[in-house]
C-alpha cells in the first residue's frame, strides 16, 4: 500500500499539474486536451490528477485563476519598479495581449465563458472577486486612490480589450488602432490626462 502524501507533497503535485499541464492545454486547447495528457505532462498517473481535481472543468477553472495570478505578479513587478509607471503600464498592456496565455483565452473564449456560466454562482463570484482584488492591489501599490480610479472600471477596460481581440464582428484591419485608443483611454483614466 502506497504511503499517504503529506500536505506539502500534495501542494507540490497540484502545482506541477498546473505548471506542466498549462503548456499542454495552451498548445492543444481546452476542448481537445485530455486528463491523461495533463497528468502525463506532469509525470503523474491519471488517478493522481483526480486526487486534486474532481473534473477536467474544475482543473480548467483553477488553471485560469493560476494564469491570472501569474500575470498579476508580472504587473506587480512593473508597479514596484516605480519607474515611469505610465509608459511601463502601456508597454505591459501591449505585451499582455500578445502573450500565449492571452491568445489562448481569446481562442477559447466561448468555452471559457460557458465554463464560468456553468459554475455555481458562489464560485463564479469568487473568481470575479479574485480579479477585482488583484486590480485593487495593483492600483494601491501604484499609489492611486481607488475611490477615484475604481478597480472595477479598470477591470472592465481590460476585459473590453480582451473581448475585442477575440470578436468576430470587429474590423480586423483596424484592431491595432482601436486597441491603442482604448488603451490610451485606460491610461488616462488611471494616471490622468497629463502625458
Amino acid at each position: 500500500m502506497p504511503r499517504a502524501l503529506t500536505e506539502r507533497e500534495k501542494c507540490v503535485q497540484c502545482q506541477r499539474l498546473l505548471d506542466k499541464g498549462k503548456a499542454v492545454v495552451l498548445s492543444q486547447g481546452m476542448r481537445k486536451v485530455s486528463v491523461d495528457e495533463i497528468a502525463k505532462a506532469a509525470g503523474m498517473a491519471k488517478g493522481s490528477f483526480y486526487q486534486h481535481f474532481e473534473s477536467k472543468e474544475q482543473y480548467f477553472i483553477r488553471l485560469i485563476k493560476y494564469i491570472h495570478e501569474q500575470i498579476f505578479i508580472q504587473a506587480e513587478q512593473i508597479v514596484q519598479s516605480g519607474s515611469n509607471l505610465r509608459e511601463n503600464t502601456r508597454d505591459f498592456l501591449r505585451r499582455l495581449f500578445h502573450m500565449p496565455e492571452m491568445m489562448f483565452f481569446t481562442k477559447n473564449y466561448h468555452y471559457i465563458n460557458d465554463l464560468f456560466v456553468s459554475m455555481p454562482d458562489i464560485e463564479s463570484q469568487s473568481a470575479k472577486q479574485m480579479e477585482a482584488d488583484m486590480f485593487e492591489k495593483l492600483l494601491r501599490l501604484a499609489g492611486i486612490d481607488t475611490l477615484k480610479v475604481k478597480p472595477g472600471v479598470v477591470n472592465n477596460y481590460v476585459h473590453t480589450m480582451y473581448l475585442m481581440m477575440g470578436s468576430d464582428i470587429m474590423m480586423k484591419n483596424d484592431l491595432p488602432e482601436t486597441f491603442e485608443c482604448i488603451m490610451d483611454s485606460l491610461i488616462s483614466y488611471i494616471f490622468g490626462d497629463k502625458g
